[in-house]
């Protein structure tokens, strides 16, 4: 369990694509509760999950469609998750052997610490970072 003083944040963020994106954290989560949430809103509809093992809903405002899709209970997103870990680990070290392109290139690993520091400048000096301008790739 986090730190009762621990400070919750939210951060707002436009992507290059236009898109808004809000992501809302706290240090303080009490691990008896889902370890995230996420909902993917669009303008016809919206994908919600709720913590690796939890259901993914569906929602199609222009036809009314609601789906939930859910894993067989006796099966763990945590077991996928660790064989994905296993199978990327692969993939790229044959990369390495073969001297082929990596299946995720180095810069979006780049990037995402990009974004990451974006996200600590901007909480320390209370005002929205532009990534391009304050911290180039280039």
């Amino acid at each position: 369990m986090g730190s009762e003083a621990s400070q919750n944040v939210s951060v707002s963020a436009v992507m290059e694509n236009q898109a808004l994106v809000t992501i809302i954290g706290t240090c303080a989560i009490n691990f008896a509760l889902p370890l995230y949430e996420l909902t993917l809103t669009f303008t016809n509809g919206r994908i919600h999950m709720r913590d690796l093992d939890g259901d993914m809903e569906l929602i199609d405002y222009r036809t009314g469609r609601h789906e939930l899709h859910a894993l067989s209970r006796n099966v763990s997103r945590w077991d996928q998750y660790r064989a994905s870990f296993g199978k990327s680990m692969d993939a790229y070290l044959a990369s390495i052997r073969t001297g082929t392109p990596p299946p995720v290139p180095g810069v979006a690993g780049v990037r995402e610490l990009q974004f990451e520091a974006g996200i600590k400048r901007s909480l320390g000096a209370g005002r929205p970072v532009n990534l391009a301008e304050e911290l180039p790739l280039t």
